[in-house]
């Protein structure tokens, strides 16, 4: 039997944090420099970050959190706290308050006002969050605020005293270009894969396939060096490239439907039978499945989340336009 391939497997986990991180030094230092008055006990603006999914947004902002802002911050994933009370809760829990799970949202906050702290909260995935008051409550107590997202625009319905409050500052990730994943891709090998296990003429390949998301190249070659272990050979070969491509969409995939609310899953489905269909022939279509009362507009705000998230492209504009799955 060859020897293994995979030398350090979290190099290649979604949650992995690498010293160097690849064509963000203009958003790691706008992040840093936002941030910079809380070292001096002074406010710091908040900000908006966003872009599609596998471009950084979250190392990003973690990376310059725990270099920077260590003692300060506090990072909260929205898709597992959705609510005022459990994002509150999981605040007071990272910064050393006893929380029993009975308090009332109104005492968790209550609890974090007397502490007096003043955090840079960071806030990943806002879009999910199902209610804003925790935004007024956290700007209120001169807390700084990082609000994370896939789209490019604030999906939050945010009042009038909210929004007063906050005056985000936008900072937009962009996808990576192939040349960009493929230098990922070589550094996590580098430390990551006995050497000589994949040779850069696959790992250009994988970048291509990639779509300007860096997570998907970093499962293919996990998955790639696992089947290739499994069956016994220290070389990864296109065969396994192949397998592992397949694998990685699926996850891709699972993961962007999670983030679709049920009226752009009714017309995902509608879509990927047809695979490409007039806008208007879509809109009808979707309106005759759809139980709720839907507007024009609503259904354009739809499809334009999910052309962000890479699951559709649209060809063509106006009366002409057509929708293409992608995904």
């Amino acid at each position: 039997m060859e020897k293994g391939i995979v030398t350090d497997e979290s190099l290649f986990d979604e949650a992995f944090i690498p010293e160097r991180l690849v064509s963000r030094e203009w958003q790691i230092k706008e992040i840093a420099r936002t941030l910079e008055p809380t070292k001096v006990g002074r406010f710091a603006k908040n900000l908006f970050v966003f872009g599609p999914p596998g471009v950084g947004k979250t190392h990003v902002t973690k990376w310059v959190l725990k270099k920077h802002f260590k003692d300060n911050s506090v990072y909260v994933n929205c898709w597992s706290n959705r609510t005022s009370h459990t994002v509150m809760q999981d605040i007071l829990r990272q910064t050393g308050s006893m929380v029993h799970g009975k308090e009332s949202t109104s005492e968790l906050v209550r609890m974090f006002e007397k502490s007096k702290k003043k955090l840079i909260v960071c806030l990943d995935e806002s879009d999910h969050l199902k209610e804003t008051d925790i935004l007024y409550d956290l700007a209120r107590n001169s807390c700084g605020l990082i609000l994370i997202s896939n789209q490019a625009f604030s999906p939050l319905d945010i009042d009038g005293r909210i929004k007063s409050r906050l005056l985000l500052d936008e900072i937009e990730f962009k996808p990576y270009n192939r040349e960009e994943i493929l230098d990922i891709l070589k550094e996590r090998v580098s430390y990551g894969f006995r050497p000589g296990a994949i040779n850069n003429s696959l790992l250009t390949i994988v970048s291509g396939i990639c779509n300007g998301d860096a997570r998907v190249g970093l499962q293919i070659l996990r998955i790639a060096a696992n089947e290739a272990e499994l069956k016994g050979n220290g070389i990864i070969t296109m065969k396994e490239i192949k397998a592992a491509s397949k694998c990685a969409r699926k996850y891709r995939l699972s993961y962007i439907l999670g983030k679709l609310n049920k009226h752009q899953r009714i017309i995902y489905e509608i879509l990927k039978k047809n695979r490409v269909m007039d806008s208007g022939k879509l809109f009808e279509e979707y309106c005759k499945l759809s139980k709720d009362v839907n507007t024009d507009r609503s259904y354009r705000n739809y499809m334009q989340r999910m052309v962000e998230l890479g699951l559709v492209k649209e060809v063509g504009s106006r009366r002409w336009k057509k929708y293409e799955i992608i995904l």
